[in-house]
């Protein structure tokens, strides 16, 4: 059984609070790395619990599915614990989660200044392959320029600009950024 107040039911759960949910209740698959699942379930068949949550989304009563952090999970049932200390999230809390732990960057792209664009398309540029060619300093000042002449929607005029974005180095730029 869940660990919950006697007034709460299951699908009463406030998002984003870290609960301990027996194993058996969450589904949840991936594959992991003999070595990392080793010393993951290691870990915790040594403290008896996992300290980092898995974070998981409600189907149904009872029911839920790792949707981050699975290899923990993975590992958890590896050290046959019983329980799993979970954070139960929507697809919002998920996108926050996975901007607070640097793995995504999600600038927007309407009200950002021309310094931030720049330092986002210059991160770009050091961690991905193929935009070595990409000017971040020019294609930020462009992006300022296009948008204070019309109403921005999209980052496809940038093609045209002398910044060193064609289609391909565009694909790889265009989820770190939003319009809304």
């Amino acid at each position: 059984m869940t660990l919950l107040y006697e007034y709460e039911t299951l699908m009463d759960i406030e998002l984003g609070k870290v609960i301990r949910l027996p194993l058996f209740q969450v589904t949840g698959n991936q594959q992991v790395h003999p070595a990392l699942l080793n010393n993951l379930a290691k870990q915790i068949q040594k403290n008896e619990r996992n300290y980092l949550p898995v974070i998981v989304k409600l189907l149904d009563e009872d029911s839920y599915e790792a949707i981050y952090k699975v290899q923990i999970l993975e590992a958890a049932r590896k050290a046959e614990v019983d329980f799993v200390w979970c954070i139960v999230v929507d697809d919002e809390i998920l996108d926050q989660i996975k901007v607070e732990s640097g793995e995504v960057i999600r600038l927007p792209v309407l009200t950002a200044s021309e310094q931030d664009i720049a330092e986002v398309l210059d991160y770009i540029q050091k961690q991905k392959s193929g935009v070595s060619k990409m000017s971040p300093k020019d294609a930020a000042k462009a992006i300022v320029e296009q948008r204070s002449k019309t109403n921005l929607k999209n980052l496809n005029f940038l093609t045209k600009q002398r910044c060193g974005i064609g289609p391909a180095t565009l694909k790889k730029i265009k989820p770190y950024f939003v319009f809304s």
